[in-house]
């Protein structure tokens, strides 16, 4: 089974710079993304993609509208073939990023669930978290013992799959799984909170000089404020109240910095239980570099 090197880490930890090194230095190298907010066109800034010429060695950037819904198993289906094609083209491949239900189901494979009508999404959307909970305890007693119930999305995407299938979400999962076509190897960029924290401030001021806001406004204006992709991206949503005059720039500007540190610690707590190399960015990138030297 063909060995893929997997680069990650928190929010702004350095992993897209690391990643561009490693492009300068293997002519062949391609670079999957495994950011569930990159995969979105026309959020660049926001996003902090990979500038020019890096970006023409990644894959899974700008292949869905931001008005449109996307989840795990599309993009489990199309890294893994995005991936078959470089190495059938004779190229060396990264993949590198943060999005932990992206990186967790190319590590450990993932259960192809039934379709889910966009009716039965609005329908579930539009109840409260404890409704949904208690509809799926009813339903699915098992599962909802093993989710905290106040934990929306496990909670949202445990119903569609049990009320679509009629059937207990370990039943579907154990019957519908796909297993990894790779063996994945992880190699987590770890850095001291304080420098990770000022890492993250710079990188929120740095994105609105170079035009984040214009880039929010733009967005807003051609899908709405309540575009998927806009609702629930940090360095986004938090800027559509300041541009609507409901709260001030400082503010929005703080909201955005709290937020990517909330994420930051949450990415944390599912990074500690990967079994991979750990270190700072010079010894990340030099294992990287040996790694893919002999591939």
């Amino acid at each position: 089974m063909e060995r893929i090197p997997i680069l990650t880490g928190q929010t702004a930890s350095g992993k897209t710079e690391i990643a561009c090194r490693l492009v300068e230095e293997f002519d062949d190298l391609i670079v999957i993304s495994a950011d569930s907010r990159k995969i979105y066109r026309y959020m660049d800034i926001g996003t902090a993609k990979p500038h020019y010429p890096c970006r023409y060695r990644y894959r899974m950037l700008d292949i869905v509208e931001p008005d449109e819904q996307y989840n795990v198993w599309r993009y489990y289906r199309k890294a893994e073939e995005e991936i078959r094609r470089a190495l059938s083209e004779g190229r060396r491949v990264l993949v590198e990023g943060g999005t932990v239900f992206y990186i967790r189901a190319l590590m450990e494979g993932l259960s192809d669930y039934p379709p889910v009508p966009e009716s039965l999404v609005r329908e579930l959307e539009s109840m409260d978290t404890s409704s949904l909970y208690r509809l799926l305890y009813e339903r699915d007693p098992r599962r909802a013992s093993r989710i905290h119930p106040s934990d929306r999305f496990r909670i949202l995407r445990s119903l569609y799959v049990v009320l679509v299938a009629g059937r207990s979400f370990e039943e579907v999962s154990r019957e519908r799984f796909v297993p990894p076509s790779f063996r994945y190897e992880p190699f987590v960029l770890s850095i001291p909170v304080g420098e990770l924290y000022r890492s993250i401030e710079k990188r929120v001021y740095d994105m609105l000089e170079e035009g984040l806001l214009q880039e929010v406004r733009t967005l807003v204006e051609r899908y709405g404020p309540d575009a998927v992709a806009l609702r629930k991206t940090i360095d986004y949503f938090e800027f559509i109240p300041y541009l609507e005059g409901k709260i001030s720039l400082e503010r929005a500007i703080a909201d955005t910095i709290r937020d990517t540190k909330d994420f930051a610690r949450r990415q944390k707590t599912f990074l500690k239980k990967i079994e991979g190399r750990r270190g700072g960015r010079r010894e990340v990138l030099h294992w990287l570099s040996d790694f893919l030297k002999r591939t």
